[in-house]
């Protein structure tokens, strides 16, 4: 909930109030027929404080917030079997400003309902005490207005704040929804510019072989172009295995006749330490292939293998075959 002051400034001014209602309770012992169920009450009343007030997330815990209710109707019975019944009991009835404290602070807590079934616990027990005084019925009614009147206020001042805490939170979360998606696009708008930069370095010099009229294309400009465009297809459907190494020994590879692919159905990065030992396999294997078909593999998720490279020579039974697991850097 939000607070305008700090947890340790309501504290000491709840301790101020009880201090208060103790000091009245003490200085009214004139007033009672017997001194021990108020000095009991006042125990109730300051262990009943120290659980109200003990820290807790969220709201006040169901089993301290029925602590507090007992507490309230024994405080209330203890006060009230010893006040004067032939004249108004004055500052001896300190139990009425305790009690709804008490249930302000439950109340505020976030236990609403349970508040107000203490409020009409004291109602009634409070009635039924002043009904057989001097006072009266309507008197007794009269003892409760504080406490209704000061639960009521706390529980339109708790609604109003926890609505705010609503809509802040809702603030909150749409900010953070809007920075995200801030924060992806520009991401995405980097990674764009990197990737245009990355073509035009790589594919600028064949476009402007290309679209000179007056450059006439060789074989070794073919030859280039085809090495070019596999570099593309092996950084699009490669992705993960497309390492600088990687993309190097392929092209040096190409230059000798060998077929490579480059296939990334995983579609998640692979582990540092295994994504090292399978760039140093397939480099080596690239640079030794003269001949044949090299093709390296991510493999999808959810199945033993992680990656695959499979070498196989022309015109030789000689066929390399690597497994990586994601449990073992090599099977």
């Amino acid at each position: 909930m939000i607070r305008a002051i700090s947890t340790k400034v309501m504290a000491a001014l709840c301790a101020a109030f009880v201090a208060v209602h103790i000091a009245l309770g003490l200085l009214s012992l004139d007033m009672v027929s017997s001194a021990w169920p108020v000095l009991l009450a006042m125990a109730v009343y300051l262990t009943a404080v120290a659980v109200v007030l003990r820290p807790s997330s969220g709201r006040l815990p169901l089993r301290s917030t029925v602590f507090v209710l007992i507490a309230v109707t024994a405080l209330t019975l203890l006060v009230t079997s010893v006040l004067p019944t032939d004249r108004w009991p004055g500052y001896a009835s300190w139990h009425l400003a305790a009690t709804y404290t008490l249930l302000v602070a439950v109340n505020v807590r976030g236990q609403v309902l349970l508040s107000w079934i203490g409020v009409l616990l004291s109602v009634i027990l409070n009635t039924l005490w002043a009904s057989q005084t001097s006072m009266g019925l309507v008197g007794g009614l009269m003892l409760n207005v504080a406490t209704v009147g000061w639960v009521t206020v706390s529980t339109g001042i708790g609604h109003l704040l926890r609505t705010n805490d609503r809509k802040v939170g809702q603030y909150r979360a749409d900010a953070e929804a809007a920075a995200d998606w801030f924060a992806a696009e520009q991401a995405l708008h980097v990674a764009r510019t990197h990737w245009l930069e990355h073509v035009r370095q790589v594919a600028g010099p064949a476009l402007g072989q290309i679209a000179n009229p007056h450059h006439a294309i060789t074989e070794r400009d073919r030859l280039e172009f085809q090495l070019a465009e596999a570099q593309f297809r092996d950084e699009i459907r490669g992705r993960v295995l497309a390492t600088a190494e990687v993309v190097e020994a392929a092209r040096s590879a190409r230059q000798r006749g060998v077929t490579v692919q480059l296939l990334d159905d995983r579609r998640q990065n692979l582990t540092p330490r295994m994504l090292a030992a399978v760039t140093e396999h397939v480099v080596s294997i690239l640079n030794q292939a003269r001949t044949g078909t090299v093709t390296a593999r991510a493999r999808p998720q959810g199945g033993d293998l992680a990656v695959t490279i499979y070498a196989a020579p022309e015109n030789s039974d000689e066929v390399t075959f690597v497994e990586f697991t994601d449990r073992s850097s090599e099977r």
